[in-house]
């Protein structure tokens, strides 16, 4: 379910939808959407693990539009790892001061985010700032291990975006890394939901991310049916270079339903999905 707040200070006409998982998940509301909601903060909480063991120590990690902070949230719950050897510090960053409160479902619940127990754990503070307005962070140079922004760039005029992200950049250790996603004009509907400002294009993202990152790879989150598989057709016709066979499909045909499958079958497909996760590392 999506619940769209007006925000009382806008000046660049930003949009700002939050996806309430947890409201979804007890109706049963488990469309593609929300599906693909829930694998990106098991994915991100992934990586907090991945890159803490890589480095060997707890890493520092950075989230623009940070929400409620699911990604930490299911570190916390689904993970059984020592916290403190994965994170050391967390610094979140959102437009709407509702992130300010914390979760109704948890304890603390309306308090100050801020004051809860649990991001304490992480040595977590949430900020209010607009990135369209002021896009500097106030974060030392070269101190984030791992930064993620979901879903944000949508919500905002595209000539906004680069600021911000040039300043994420120098935020950055060299070689840390970095996961976005958002959506992708080419696979996506034409016509922009009410919550979104601008779709950038796969190539727009592309040229985006190489002025300050290597990518490492490019997955599709979710695309519709026709575009799947149209893109396996070519790809079993030796037009493409990555794709899956015929047994693999069939495989997940017998253990998904259709609305996983949408979220599945879309990865080697990031081109014509309407979604993409992009993992970059800092050059």
């Amino acid at each position: 379910m999506s619940i769209r707040k007006k925000l009382l200070v806008n000046i660049n006409q930003s949009k700002n939808t939050r996806m309430d998982v947890s409201i979804d998940s007890i109706k049963g509301g488990w469309k593609t959407d929300i599906l693909t909601h829930m694998s990106r903060y098991d994915k991100i909480a992934s990586l907090m693990i991945s890159e803490s063991k890589r480095l060997g120590r707890p890493i520092t990690i950075l989230d623009l539009g940070c929400g409620e902070l699911w990604p930490l949230r299911v570190l916390l719950v689904a993970y059984w790892v020592k916290k403190s050897e994965v994170v050391s510090k967390f610094t979140g960053y959102d437009i709407d001061p509702a992130c300010l409160k914390e979760h109704k479902y948890w304890p603390n619940s309306g308090g100050a985010i801020n004051d809860s127990k649990w991001l304490k754990l992480f040595n977590g503070e949430v900020r209010i700032q607009d990135l369209t307005v002021e896009p500097e962070l106030d974060i030392p140079d070269s101190s984030i291990d791992f930064f993620y922004c979901t879903e944000v760039i949508e919500h905002m005029k595209p000539e906004f975006v680069e600021p911000w992200l040039s300043d994420v950049c120098r935020t950055m250790r060299s070689g840390g890394l970095a996961y976005i996603s958002t959506p992708n004009s080419d696979g996506s509907n034409k016509k922009l939901p009410k919550d979104h400002v601008y779709e950038w294009g796969y190539d727009e993202l592309w040229d985006l991310f190489e002025l300050y990152f290597d990518v490492e790879s490019v997955v599709g989150t979710f695309a519709k049916m026709p575009s799947i598989n149209k893109a396996q057709k070519e790809y079993l016709a030796g037009d493409r270079e990555e794709g899956w066979e015929d047994w693999q499909v069939k495989l997940i045909e017998e253990r998904f339903g259709n609305q996983w499958r949408r979220v599945i079958l879309a990865v080697p497909y990031p081109d014509v999905a309407n979604n993409c996760a992009w993992m970059l590392r800092k050059q």
